[in-house]
């Protein structure tokens, strides 16, 4: 588990070294070689173009909805059945809704799609373009269908009351990203559904509880 969390926070770790050195290294291009300014110049502009493509590329279908007073698209863990439906989650960055068959009613616009994209500490990036689930069989997808998490073996044993706790602090911290979560007793471990197992999220619950008692469902899940 350890290498996992290990992995997944490099690329991370390295985007933000890429945005603290970037500008001292282009400086330095400049005055060492000639044409030095332009290449600089080059890798910064491609460093933000294929700064993605060294995190972690994600994956999910799920219902994308924008309100009426939101400035963005937001993906939804959990919609509220009403008409039109409610949800906030987390943003989308690309979203284009002239681009994609959508429902709209009293200025909410909605669907449900297969989204993928990278992200960037406060949102999804698209790296590719949405497709409307209702247009693909998702029996051709059965890498989104959801997944009981992997269990690894709990530190400690906790009480159903101390996992009810892990799962609620976690909604209560982690609004936009954890949908809600259960004692699992059989297993020992906090049940946490998740839209996206972000490596703050990660860092948190290594920080703030015994190792291997929390499990996250991701509905976002990483392919590369």
């Amino acid at each position: 588990m350890g290498h996992m969390t290990l992995k997944r926070l490099i690329p991370v770790a390295a985007l933000l070294m890429l945005a603290a050195c970037g500008q001292g290294a282009e400086s330095e291009d400049a005055g060492g070689q000639p044409d030095g300014a332009a290449s600089g110049a080059d890798d910064a502009q491609s460093g933000e173009s294929t700064a993605p493509a060294d995190g972690i590329v994600y994956q999910g279908a799920l219902t994308v909805l924008q309100g009426v007073e939101r400035d963005a698209a937001e993906l939804c863990g959990v919609v509220a059945e009403s008409y039109p439906p409610q949800c906030g989650g987390l943003p989308v960055t690309g979203w284009d809704w002239d681009a994609v068959d959508h429902e709209e009613a009293e200025g909410v616009r909605w669907g449900s799609y297969i989204v993928t994209g990278t992200f960037d500490g406060k949102s999804l990036v698209l790296t590719e373009d949405p497709v409307p689930t209702e247009e693909v069989d998702m029996a051709d997808y059965p890498e989104l269908q959801y997944s009981e998490p992997e269990i690894g073996d709990p530190a400690e044993e906790l009480s159903a009351e101390e996992l009810q706790a892990i799962a609620d602090e976690l909604v209560e911290e982690f609004p936009v990203y954890v949908n809600g979560g259960w004692a699992d007793e059989q297993n020992g471990v906090a049940l946490v559904d998740t839209l996206l197992v972000t490596p703050e999220l990660e860092a948190y619950a290594a920080e703030h509880f015994p190792e291997d008692t929390v499990a996250f469902a991701a509905m976002l899940k990483p392919v590369g």
